[in-house]
């Protein structure tokens, strides 16, 4: 995206959006990839804090902003989780050289960062925070398994195993690695009968997505970022990543979970599973993400690459 062109052309969207008085006080970039770019502003006139998203055709960033409002609304109805106000989407192409999505502006700060400056009574009060909002999110129910149109329906009913393995078909990008796990299900299928119910899963509830905000002396959740990779499906995924993940569960985070969504007994080897997923799905040559993928799949009795290609 050429900046300068940019600049004028943003220009002209928010005199689109927001009428002709309003003024661009400052802006920087929150994100950039190739032809892809996410701006936080402040504006004049109205005065406002926003964030834009902007994609061109040639992005690899596939998710559908009109999906990723509808996510947003649906967690701001069903859940007392803080989301951000959707205020314009364009898909069309049709104005301008990219699909936009421009939204109010929530400030906080990550987890993985605050978490660390917290005492340990704050740190109690936050994980019950965290515990409480993920159970809401997992009291989202739908009528079936699989992803999720731009409105909020699964276009089929299909078991719970099968919307599964297309799941991890889109996710796992390496071919082999497919393979490895598809052979791995193909042997613990009976761990996945019992599934019937499907939920909204995040699926990428790590400390980077979760953000508090310090107010009045208390630290107080302020939002969970990107459900770009949301589905209806096993509540587990969710509970098997922040537990695999550090510092995203404690005794207090179970506490508050369960006073809102009991969980039922968890079955360790289809946790495994599960864990394993985002493994392949990230398929990063660190030495530790190497080192936790070799760990569970020696639990699991499956052959590891030593590294991803």
């Amino acid at each position: 995206m050429d900046n300068a062109f940019l600049q004028d052309q943003l220009l002209q969207l928010l005199n689109q959006i927001f009428g002709t008085k309003v003024e661009l006080v400052s802006q920087q970039t929150a994100n950039q990839q190739h032809d892809y770019l996410v701006l936080l502003i402040q504006l004049r006139h109205p005065s406002m804090e926003i964030v834009v998203k902007l994609a061109g055709p040639d992005s690899s960033m596939a998710a559908s902003f009109q999906r990723t409002a509808m996510l947003q609304r649906l967690v701001a109805t069903h859940t007392t989780i803080p989301m951000p106000e959707i205020l314009a989407i364009n898909m069309s192409y049709q104005d301008w050289p990219w699909r936009y999505m421009i939204k109010t502006y929530i400030p906080g700060q990550e987890w993985a960062k605050v978490r660390g400056k917290m005492s340990s009574a704050e740190l109690s009060d936050a994980y019950q925070q965290i515990g409480r909002a993920v159970a809401q999110l997992h009291r989202i129910q739908f009528p079936a398994f699989g992803e999720l149109a731009i409105n909020g329906s699964v276009q089929e009913n299909k078991p719970y195993l099968i919307a599964f393995r297309e799941h991890a078909q889109n996710i796992i990008r390496n071919a082999y690695l497919r393979d490895l796990f598809f052979a791995m299900l193909d042997k613990t299928e009976h761990l996945f009968m019992d599934i019937l119910q499907a939920r909204l899963c995040h699926e990428d509830l790590h400390g980077y997505n979760i953000l508090f905000q310090y107010q009045h002396g208390q630290w107080h959740l302020a939002t969970i970022l990107d459900f770009d990779k949301a589905w209806a499906g096993h509540y587990e995924i969710d509970l098997a990543r922040m537990e695999f993940w550090k510092g995203m569960t404690s005794k207090a985070f179970w506490g508050a979970y369960e006073e809102i969504f009991p969980r039922e007994p968890i079955v360790e080897q289809r946790q495994l599973i599960y864990q394993l997923l985002w493994c392949f799905e990230f398929a990063k040559n660190t030495p530790e993400h190497l080192r936790d993928t070799h760990n569970l799949c020696a639990e699991l009795g499956i052959p590891c690459p030593d590294r991803f290609e």
